[in-house]
C-alpha cells in the first residue's frame, strides 16, 4: 500500500543534518546534492533516498565519506544509491532495504537479516558479523 512510486520527489542541495529520510515511507524520493551526518535512512520502511556530491565537488566521491554512521540501521523497505563511502556501521539491522554504496566503514551490515546491500569498493573490518539473512555482494576492485 502507500503512494506509488516517486508521488513525492523532493531535491535538495547542501549538507543534511542528522537523520535524513529516517522512517520514510513508500513513495517518497529523497534526493541530496551533497552530503550528510549520520543516520541517514534510519528505520527506512518504503521511498527512495539518492545522495551524491556535486558535479564540480572537489574530490573524488568514491574515494571520500559522503554520509555519516549508522545510515539505513533497522530499514525494513525501500531503496537507496549512494555515490561515496559511507562511515560506520551501515545497513546494521537491516531487514528489507535495498542500498548501493562505494564502501562503509568497520561494521557494516552487522545483524542483517533481509535486504540487499552492494557495496562497490572496500569494506571495514568486522563487514557482515552475526548476519543471517539478506544478501551483500562486494565488489572490491
Amino acid at each position: 500500500a502507500g503512494l506509488p512510486p516517486s508521488t513525492v520527489h523532493i531535491k535538495l542541495r547542501g549538507h543534511a543534518g542528522q537523520s535524513l529520510g529516517a522512517f520514510m515511507c513508500a513513495g517518497i524520493t529523497l534526493e541530496l546534492v551533497g552530503d550528510a551526518n549520520d543516520y541517514v535512512g534510519k528505520g527506512l520502511s518504503g521511498g527512495r533516498v539518492i545522495v551524491y556530491p556535486p558535479r564540480d565537488a572537489p574530490y573524488v566521491a568514491e574515494e571520500n565519506v559522503l554520509v555519516g554512521n549508522a545510515c539505513f540501521y533497522g530499514a525494513t523497505g525501500g531503496d537507496a544509491f549512494l555515490r561515496g563511502i559511507a562511515a560506520e556501521r551501515f545497513a546494521v539491522r537491516n531487514s528489507g532495504a535495498a542500498v548501493v554504496v562505494e564502501g562503509v566503514g568497520d561494521h557494516g551490515c552487522e545483524y542483517m537479516t533481509g535486504g540487499t546491500v552492494v557495496v562497490l569498493g572496500r569494506t571495514g573490518r568486522n563487514f557482515a558479523a552475526g548476519m543471517s539473512g539478506g544478501e551483500a555482494y562486494v565488489y572490491d576492485a
